[in-house]
């Protein structure tokens, strides 16, 4: 038969659980695999293939055409399954993919076509076929109508490249339903997309994996540029299946603070802070029962906190194992090492076919390197010398090879070769083997630097300031002057990504840089003695940013600005850092406060406060101006992480300086911040004489806006404190002036506060109404934190109404948001309200759940406001359930939290739950009283009962009734009465002890 060559459609299979198999039936699989082999040699040379290679029991074979390998496929596969087999039963998974290849007389050359398709195999399941697109199209037109094509969309295959759409292929007599595909997408993660494939180390891949599984902690060493990230990140996407929760890549290149090294990792994990809680803790609770990887890369700066963290979340999580990528190692307990050696080069001297060239790992790096740049190149008789010579003289370094070969648009293989040749010769006196790796690495960047024209020089040099990538606006912005002009900066960052200098990511609009190549950069722009101008331009252009974003936040375009500030969170932290250092300490002062909003609604708490803090601890030379804005918005942070002492210390020192100098707008903020913190205490009083005083500043110097803002403030402490009548007016109030300003941040709030009452005092319709138009000013300006209370509210009113379907599609939208921006409070509230619907569709596992995380949570921020609402909800829980004991227990708690903040919002609800446990443990006669004080009470402060509480109440009313006299009844009823809900609250109190 004719060998297929040129364009060739590679078919690979493999037995599932082959491993087990052997373990299981070690006496009945010869035989099986006897049949195995023959059913499918007779099957692909029935149908024209060719069988080319038999790893163990792994068929590879190749077919001139797509369609004869989709029949060969489909035919195994019936086959296999007709087979009548004893014991050991064989399934195969099949993988079919179309590429270039060239047939050498005893091999295929090719090798990302061929480990392509070995990637497509590797993703299906026993008994399934998958087709990947280049050979779908070759075959789809040309196939028997039996058989069909599932499309299974696009997905990552663990090569780490751009994603490739996949099919199923579909016949009668075939299974059609497996588990999702074994591609990156199974398992959470955040392994990057890579722009070139993985080459080589198949040898190292295997050791490294099997070190893996021997510890918990395995730390990859090795020089810059050698390939430790990128190994790392193949192992993980190899290994992935291992981890029921996923494998993640934390970056700590960026990272300037020791303190926020546990931040970075929650925020890859996607974790919030918690309030009063160290975040190392937090993430230690969060991974003690993950069976989860974690990439640890570029450890050097850090090594020593990176050892003692790495230490600290292995001890408490069993199921968690980290790879860390370092210079060196991190020197902790159970940590592996693997030192990372350059790819295999060829050995000078020695006569190799280009066949036996592209076997080496460095070589096939270097092909497809120039591919990419080159889509014509290839290799040949005349190239294949210097090729093979460019690879030994960079002692096959992955970055120094890929830098070398992406010259190749511009110069030949030969003048590469040439070129470096001259450079290593001045460096080494001729002595090419006493060149150190290291020094291999730099000579290769200052040759790629030396080719550069100067314009393109001063730009890599310039760009070194930036961390985690930039913005063409940016790089205009930062790195021109009256003798760079930025007109001409797109063409130089396009020719410096061509280069593989830099690196341009299409779909975020963003470059970033090697560090490597950065670290290089950083040492030129200090030789042209241009670090502090550009560092001062990059702290100029950063400080700009934050200030113009700080305005936008409350408008239409929120969220744009979010994600802006969000992309470029480590250039601004880097901006800040160089301010402490030694740059313009005011201007970082202004940049942090301009920030700290930004890290309200994203929930950076800890990083915000810490670079503030580090502000305040030399606030001697500090004008007074910042001195007292700074103050005020590390309260205001503080207070929104719920650490309420330590944010009224901060709150009243940014007062008493803002008094001072009579700035009445940070007066006004700085009240407003403080009645919300006591607020939150349960403060009322307190909260009440600061709003009323920062009220009255905002009318004092015509801010309507902010008046409005007080106004609603003023309106939601009403509410907390049962004054429905009062929240409205202070509600109506402040819409009435906010309208005024076209403020929709603003005028959402105001809306959704009235839709509140208005759904509290029994008027659905309204309050839907209000609830409504809230949500669409509120996903106008894209404000999300403002979207999930809206969605919550309107889930709860959707709840009552009896839509339970829709009720919980809100719920699942709302804290989902909520989670997404870290927004601590909103979560907290979230699970609340959805852990109600749970309880009261009958899921009570999952509402108990959401209880006790609700709880946890506003027990760590301590507002006893809310608190009182948890405990409330889960005592709810556990009487229904009939745990009457806790529940009284958590009752009891919650109602003296109730009169301790003297708030009367909770006080109806806990007492009808107390009427309900005194029914069921025969204290009738209070059970009734409390009843009675309950009716009369809420018809004095236009209070409606939620439908599902006046059921409830109607339950026990009916229950008492059937063990009372009428006489009885009455006479207790008619005394709760005349008790005020105080009086009710502290009979239930008197007889909540009562044993029961």
């Amino acid at each position: 038969m004719n060998i297929p060559s040129g364009s060739v459609t590679f078919l690979f299979t493999d037995i599932e659980g082959s491993t087990s198999l052997a373990q299981e039936f070690p006496d009945s699989l010869p035989s099986a695999l006897e049949k195995h082999h023959a059913i499918l040699t007779e099957t692909i040379e029935s149908n024209n293939g060719f069988v080319f290679e038999i790893v163990g029991d792994a068929f590879c074979c190749a077919f001139e055409k797509a369609e004869d390998a989709v029949k060969a496929a489909v035919d195994a596969q019936l086959n296999l399954a007709n087979e009548k087999w004893d014991n050991a039963v064989i399934r195969i998974r099949i993988g079919i993919h179309s590429g270039d290849a060239e047939w050498n007389g005893k091999k295929y050359r090719g090798y990302i076509t061929l480990a392509r398709t070995a990637r497509v195999m590797s993703a299906a399941y026993g008994e399934q076929i998958i087709i990947s697109n280049d050979a779908y199209i070759s075959a789809k037109e040309k196939i028997p109508d039996k058989i069909s094509f599932r499309d299974l969309g696009e997905r990552r295959l663990k090569d780490l490249k751009h994603p490739l759409r996949l099919y199923q292929i579909i016949s009668k007599g075939l299974v059609s339903d497996f588990p999702p595909l074994k591609t990156l997408e199974a398992r959470p993660n955040n392994l990057p997309i890579q722009l070139t494939s993985f080459i080589g180390r198949e040898d190292e891949m295997k050791q490294v994996k099997d070190l893996l599984k021997q510890t918990h902690l395995l730390t990859l060493t090795g020089s810059g540029g050698v390939g430790k990230t990128r190994l790392a990140m193949q192992i993980a996407a190899d290994v992935i299946d291992d981890f029921d929760h996923g494998v993640w890549i934390a970056e700590l290149s960026p990272v300037f603070e020791p303190e926020i090294l546990p931040n970075v990792i929650m925020k890859v994990l996607g974790l919030m802070e918690e309030p009063n809680r160290n975040t190392g803790d937090t993430l230690c609770d969060y991974l003690k029962d993950k069976k989860l990887l974690i990439i640890l890369d570029n450890c050097e700066q850090l090594v020593d906190h990176c050892a003692a963290l790495a230490e600290k979340l292995l001890r408490n999580s069993p199921g968690l194992k980290i790879i860390a990528t370092s210079r060196e190692a991190l020197r902790c307990a159970g940590e592996q090492t693997h030192n990372v050696l350059s790819l295999n080069v060829p050995v000078p001297g020695v006569e190799n076919s280009i066949e036996k060239l592209a076997q080496f790992e460095a070589v096939r790096l270097f092909i497809e390197t120039a591919m990419a740049v080159d889509s014509e190149f290839r290799i040949n008789k005349n190239n294949a010398p210097a090729i093979a010579a460019i690879c030994y003289q960079l002692d096959g370094i992955p970055l120094a090879i890929e830098l070398a070969a992406a010259r190749i648009k511009i110069l030949s293989a030969e003048k590469i070769h040439e070129r470096l040749g001259d450079r290593f010769n001045l460096l080494t006196g001729g002595k090419r083997t006493a060149l150190p790796r290291q020094k291999t690495l730099k000579a290769l960047v200052d040759w790629s630097y030396d080719l550069l024209t100067e314009e393109e020089k001063i730009l890599w040099r310039r760009l070194s300031v930036f961390s985690g990538g930039w913005t063409m606006e940016a790089a205009e912005e930062v790195c021109s002057d009256q003798n760079f002009k930025k007109e001409g900066m797109l063409e130089l960052l396009n020719q410096l990504t061509s280069k593989s200098i830099i690196i341009y990511e299409r779909e975020n609009e963003r470059y970033r840089i090697l560090e490597t190549l950065k670290q290089y950069g950083k040492d030129k722009l200090k030789e042209a003695k241009e670090t502090e101008e550009i560092l001062s331009k990059h702290l100029n252009y950063f400080m700009g940013l934050a200030e113009a974003a700080e305005q936008k936040l409350y408008g239409k375009d929120a969220q744009v600005w979010i994600e802006k500030l969000e992309s470029d969170h480590v250039n601004l932290q880097s901006g800040i850092d160089w301010s402490l250092s030694g740059g313009d300490r005011e201007k970082g002062i202004r940049l942090a406060e301009s920030l700290w909003y930004f890290w309200d609604i994203r929930g950076h708490y800890s990083i915000g406060i810490i670079l503030m803090q580090k502000f305040l601890d030399n606030a001697q030379d500090m004008s007074k101006s910042s001195l007292r804005k700074l103050l005020s918005r590390t309260g205001a942070l503080t207070s929104n992480r719920g650490e309420f002492v330590n944010a009224v210390n901060f709150l009243e020192a940014g007062l008493k300086s803002s008094r001072e100098i009579n700035d009445k707008h940070n007066i006004s903020f700085t009240l407003s911040r403080l009645g919300m913190t006591e607020q939150s205490r349960g403060n009322f009083e307190k909260a009440q004489k600061y709003h009323e005083e920062s009220l009255a500043l905002s009318r004092d110097s015509g801010k309507i806006s902010e008046s409005g803002d007080t106004l609603s403030q003023m309106g939601r402490l009403a509410y907390d404190r049962g004054n429905y009548d009062e929240a409205h007016k202070f509600y109506t109030k402040s819409l009435d002036l906010l309208r005024e300003t076209g403020d929709k941040s603003r005028i959402a709030f105001s809306l959704n506060g009235l839709g509140i009452v208005a759904f509290k005092r029994g008027y659905y319709e309204q309050a839907e109404k209000f609830f409504n138009e809230s949500l669409d000013l509120r996903r106008e300006v894209g404000d999300i934190k403002g979207i999930a209370g809206s969605l919550g509210n309107l889930g709860n009113l959707t709840s009552d109404l009896g839509n339970y379907e829709q009720s919980q599609k809100y719920q699942e939208e709302a804290l989902l948001l909520y989670r997404k921006i870290g927004d601590k409070r909103g979560t907290s509230n979230s699970l609340y309200n959805f852990g109600n619907l749970l309880n009261y569709l009958g899921n009570y596992e999952q509402a108990q759940s959401y209880f006790e995380e609700s709880l946890i949570l506003y027990r760590e921020m301590g507002d006893k406001y809310s608190i009182a609402y948890s405990l409330y909800g889960l005592a709810l829980l556990l009487l229904d359930r009939g745990d009457i004991e806790k529940a009284r227990k958590l009752n009891e708690e919650s109602l003296l939290l109730q009169l301790e903040i003297g708030d009367k919002s909770l006080i109806y609800h806990i007492i009808i739950e107390f009427a309900c446990i005194f029914n069921l443990i025969n204290l009738l006669p209070i059970s009734v009283k409390l009843l009675g004080a309950v009716e009369l009470n809420l018809k004095s402060n236009s209070v409606v009962l939620e439908s599902k509480e006046q059921t409830r109440q109607e339950h026990i009313i009916k229950s008492l009734r059937e063990k009372l006299s009428d006489e009885e009844f009455l006479k207790y009823f008619e005394e709760g009465k005349k008790l005020t809900i105080e009086e009710a609250a502290q009979l239930a109190v008197n007889n909540a002890r009562r044993e029961t």
